[in-house]
C-alpha cells in the first residue's frame, strides 16, 4: 500500500526533472519518403504481441515499401509468425546484443509499443538511432522520442491507445481487430489431432485456467466444476490447456471434470493455437490466451479480477468478462492477500455466461 501511495508523485517528479532533458529530443514531422526500415519493440507477453498486431497492418498500409522488424520475446514471438506485415522477427537476447543488431541494420523509424512508466524501452528505442522515434507520452519517457503519443486515459482500450500511436505516425486509425496467421500445414495438424481423439464432428469447449500472476486465476476446483456442468449440459469435449509446469493442475481440472475432458501441456505455442481454433468457445482467466482466441474469431468468458476490464477485455458481443467490483478493484496487483476479487466469481456465474454463448453457438 506504501508503494502504491509513493508510486504517482515519484513519477510526477520524474516528469519535472527530465522535462529540460526533452530539449535534446526535438520533435519531428514523419516524412514517407525517409521511411525504408522501420523496427517496433514488443519483446514482452503474448496478450500485448496479439493486441499490437494491428499497428503492424497499419504500418504496412502506410508504407507498404518499408521493411518491418519486430523485436520480439521468447514468450510472444511466435504469435508474428506468418504475419505478413511483418517482414522480420528480432528475438530479445539482451541490451548488447540488441544495441549490435539495431546499429547494423540502421533503422529510420523505431516504435516503442509499451504504455509503462518504465524508462528502458524509451531509453532503447532512443538508442536505436532512428531519427523517427515514436512511444507515448507518459511519466518524462517522452524525452526518448521524436514523436508523442498521448499517455493513457482512463477507460480507454489498449487497441485504442495503439490506434493513436499509429496515428502520431500519419498511419492512419489501425482497424483495431487483431489476427494471427496459422497456415494450412499448422490447421491440418490440428484436424488430425481431432481424427486421432475421434472428436472430428464434436462440439469442443477450451479452458485455459493459467495466468501470469496469481491475482488472475480463478480457483481450479471451479475451473473443474465448470468442465463438469459443460460436459453433462451439452455433450461437448473440454479441452483443457496449459503449460508443463502446470501439469499438475491441468490433472486436478480433469479428474473434476470427468469423461470427455482432455489436458494438453506440452504444445508449442502455434500447437496451442491450431487447436485453439477448432474450439467453439474458451473459458479463461485474463491472459494471453484470452486474446489469442479473440484474434482467433472465437467467443470467450473470462474471469477478471485485479484488472482493468474496460483497458483489455477484447472487443465485441461474443467476448464476455465476469467480474466483480469491489472497493478494491481494480488494483492491477500480482499478488493479494485473499484474492476476494477472484474468489467472489461464482460457478454459476460463470455458467450463466457459457450458457449464452453456447446457445448463441446453436442458434
Amino acid at each position: 500500500m506504501f508503494k502504491t501511495l509513493l508510486k504517482k508523485p515519484c513519477l510526477i517528479i520524474r516528469r519535472i526533472v527530465l522535462c529540460p532533458a526533452g530539449l535534446l529530443s526535438r520533435k519531428r514531422t514523419v516524412k514517407n519518403r525517409d521511411v525504408k526500415k522501420i523496427l517496433f519493440l514488443r519483446h514482452d507477453r503474448v496478450g500485448d504481441m496479439v493486441l499490437s498486431t494491428p499497428v503492424f497492418r497499419a504500418f504496412k498500409e502506410k508504407y507498404p515499401d518499408a521493411a518491418i522488424t519486430v523485436l520480439a520475446s521468447e514468450q510472444n514471438h511466435e504469435i508474428i509468425t506468418n504475419n505478413p506485415n511483418v517482414d522480420e522477427i528480432l528475438l530479445y537476447k539482451g541490451i548488447r546484443h540488441f544495441l549490435h543488431e539495431v546499429r547494423t541494420k540502421k533503422f529510420d523509424m523505431a516504435v516503442d509499443l509499451f504504455l509503462t512508466h518504465d524508462m528502458k524501452q524509451a531509453f532503447m528505442t532512443f538508442l536505436s538511432g532512428a531519427p523517427y522515434r515514436l512511444g507515448f507520452k507518459d511519466s518524462g519517457r517522452e524525452i526518448f522520442f521524436s514523436v508523442r503519443s498521448p499517455a493513457a486515459q482512463p477507460q480507454k482500450r489498449m487497441v485504442e491507445h495503439l490506434s493513436d500511436l499509429a496515428q502520431a505516425a500519419g498511419a492512419g486509425a489501425a482497424d483495431s481487430a487483431p489476427e494471427i496467421f496459422l497456415s494450412k500445414q499448422e490447421k491440418a495438424w490440428a484436424q488430425s489431432e481431432l481424427s486421432r481423439m475421434e472428436l472430428e464432428e464434436a462440439m469442443i469447449i477450451a479452458l485455459h485456467p493459467g495466468a501470469f500472476y496469481p491475482s488472475q486465476r480463478w480457483p481450479a476446483e471451479r475451473f473443474g466444476e465448470s468442465a463438469r456442468q459443460i460436459i453433462e449440459s451439452y455433450g461437448a469435449a473440454v479441452f483443457i490447456f496449459g503449460g508443463k509446469h502446470e501439469s499438475h493442475l491441468l490433472e486436478k481440472i480433469q479428474h473434476a471434470a470427468g469423461v470427455r475432458s482432455h489436458i494438453f501441456c506440452d504444445l508449442s505455442l502455434r500447437q496451442f493455437m491450431a487447436l485453439l481454433n477448432c474450439c467453439r468457445l474458451l473459458v479463461c482467466n485474463n491472459s494471453g490466451p484470452l486474446h489469442i482466441a479473440s484474434a482467433l474469431k472465437i467467443p470467450t468468458v473470462s474471469m477478471t479480477g485485479p484488472t482493468v476490464v474496460p483497458l483489455w477485455l477484447p472487443q465485441g458481443k461474443n467476448q464476455i468478462a465476469v467480474n466483480k467490483a469491489l472497493h478494491c478493484s481494480p488494483c492491477n496487483r500480482a499478488e493479494c492477500s485473499d484474492h476476494s476479487c477472484m474468489e467472489q466469481i461464482t460457478v454459476s456465474e460463470v455458467m450463466t455466461e457459457v450458457n449464452r454463448q453456447c446457445e448463441a453457438l446453436n442458434g
